[in-house]
């Protein structure tokens, strides 16, 4: 059986967008711990907190969960997206994730309102390899070269040899949904995240 892993991805030390620590804590804990409610009951989905600031405590030590603490964040990159990409790399190289297993990445300050993903994922992980929400979160519309980042889920084989540029004048979210499209047949397109984005750069929120 495979194993279904749940990455968290979090920046306490945020160098992108609107510097308020305290706004930034406490959605980190509301939406973690929702997640983890959801999931506490679940042997099939292992949820790991990733976070990119350097090994000491944090109230991410808090929940009931492993926490990764890496180095990424000193990366000098330009989009914050990409030293998440390095954090899940390095899970996936920490944990010994297989080839065959299921990623499921969050972002740690997006609340999931329902399990409909998950129970999504569960239902279909031996029929299809990645789960995707095609979508542009600014004009909120269908976009088939774009997607959320903020949820989504794809086997371990296609993740490990992902790499986005900072040299292609196109979004995170738009590379990626060219990778997913160009090298994943059996794609299946999620048309409800059930959750709430809580963007960094301004605080607005919207639900997918």
């Amino acid at each position: 059986m495979h194993m279904i892993y749940l990455i968290i991805t979090t920046c306490i030390n945020n160098r992108f967008g609107i510097q308020d620590s305290e706004h930034r804590k406490n959605r980190y804990i509301e939406c973690i711990q929702s997640v983890l409610n959801i999931v506490k009951d679940d042997d099939s989905i292992k949820p790991i907190i990733v976070e990119n600031n350097g090994v000491r405590s944090t109230f991410l030590d808090d929940f009931d969960c492993d926490v990764v603490y890496t180095y990424n964040n000193n990366v000098a990159l330009y989009h914050k997206g990409m030293n998440e990409l390095l954090d899940i790399k390095e899970v996936i190289q920490k944990y010994d994730i297989q080839d065959d297993d299921v990623i499921i990445k969050l972002t740690g300050r997006y609340k999931i309102l329902s399990p409909v993903f998950f129970d999504v994922v569960k239902a279909n992980c031996h029929t299809y390899d990645s789960f995707v929400k095609f979508f542009n979160v600014c004009t909120l519309q269908y976009m088939y070269d774009d997607c959320v980042l903020g949820l989504f889920a794809i086997k371990c084989k296609y993740l490990k040899p992902y790499e986005c540029s900072e040299h292609i004048p196109r979004s995170m979210e738009c590379q990626f949904a060219d990778y997913v499209r160009a090298n994943i047949s059996n794609v299946m397109e999620i048309r409800d995240l059930g959750m709430e984005c809580c963007f960094a750069d301004s605080f607005e929120t919207c639900v997918v």
